[in-house]
């Protein structure tokens, strides 16, 4: 399967202006958004602060979107919230849901591939909080895929929520990303979230749980001076494919999470040099 081909939803976290006219229905039971792509709501979420007087929280929730096209919904629908007036802070988040079938043997690769490149996952981010919190907590911790994967069907306050899958409803959520605005912020997210979706579903082996390199030797993601975060970003970046150099032959020019129409496809530049920006801004928190 592509990555076109995997349906995706996002919720953007935000404050809004308190006089702002939207309507915003309660947790679960948005209302729909006029001034966005059709499909997007607008709901309440008791975990945003305001943070300031004037302001008020506000979540919106895509339609379920696919491919390029479903790309450019998000990106039309973040210009036009940051247009209104939309801000965000520490308390806001970025939930991406991925479709997921009931391939066990698939699901056991996923959550083996985002345990080895959790840390890369949280360093995007460019903040220490989100792993750090009650809502978005590690996986890596529980010591191999199994006792995570028990922990993520039962607690969806994780990295990985499972809880929808567990009960019987066929979806994922990735929770780790920090609320943003920035649109290279947020198609890099949904893209890493849906290569990582789009190499688990179509590799034939299970990543391993740890990853330890020798001591004493060299990989072509290290970068001289380059944080922990900014190095594992950069190994996801090759595990994906996003850098060459991870594979040969057929997937050689393969990026995985790529969405395509046509000639249309993300500049994978700017969305690459945001993300290491935040690594960086990761490695250098407290």
């Amino acid at each position: 399967m592509h990555a076109n081909d995997i349906a995706f939803g996002i919720e953007l976290e935000t404050t809004m202006p308190a006089n702002d006219s939207t309507p915003i229905g309660g947790y679960h039971n948005g209302l729909p958004v006029a001034w966005l792509p059709a499909g997007w709501k607008a709901e309440r979420d008791s975990s945003i602060q305001t943070l300031a007087p004037g302001r008020k929280g506000c979540e919106f929730v895509s339609p379920v979107l696919r491919g390029y096209e479903g790309l450019q919904s998000v990106m039309t629908a973040v210009d036009a919230i940051a247009a209104r007036g939309g801000r965000v802070n520490y308390s806001t988040g970025i939930h991406v849901t991925v479709s997921f079938g009931n391939d066990a043997a698939a699901l056991s690769r996923l959550i083996s591939l985002i345990g080895n490149h959790e840390r890369a996952i949280y360093a995007s981010t460019g903040t220490r909080r989100r792993e750090q919190n009650r809502w978005a907590k590690r996986i890596k911790d529980y010591g191999n895929k199994d006792a995570a994967k028990r922990q993520c069907e039962s607690d969806r306050y994780h990295l990985l929520n499972l809880t929808h899958l567990a009960r019987g409803k066929q979806r994922i959520e990735i929770r780790a990303f920090a609320g943003s605005l920035n649109k290279d912020k947020i198609a890099g997210y949904l893209q890493l979230v849906l290569g990582l979706v789009e190499l688990a579903l179509n590799s034939k082996r299970c990543s391993g749980w740890d990853y330890a390199k020798k001591p004493g030797t060299k990989s072509c993601w290290d970068r001289p001076g380059a944080g922990e975060g900014e190095t594992e970003l950069n190994r996801l970046f090759y595990r994906l494919g996003w850098t060459k150099g991870w594979y040969k032959g057929d997937l050689r020019n393969k990026r995985f999470g790529e969405l395509t129409a046509g000639d249309q496809t993300c500049d994978w530049k700017p969305v690459k040099k945001k993300l290491l920006e935040m690594a960086r801004k990761y490695d250098r928190a407290v």
